[in-house]
């Protein structure tokens, strides 16, 4: 499995609140939502891991 960065999570939960504000509600915009703030979580988890590493 390849390693993912904070950076990575985050680009991807940014694309994802775009899909989610461009659908115009119903279902995919609320999936879309919902992908965006898992990927914020694991953005954050990561940083917090990168941080943790670095000392």
């Amino acid at each position: 499995m390849q390693e993912r960065d904070s950076a990575f999570f985050a680009k991807r939960a940014a694309e994802a609140r775009a899909t989610a504000e461009h659908k115009g509600g119903g279902r995919d915009a609320r999936v879309a939502g919902h992908l965006a703030l898992a990927y914020e979580a694991l953005a954050r988890a990561k940083k917090k891991h990168e941080g943790l590493s670095d000392n």
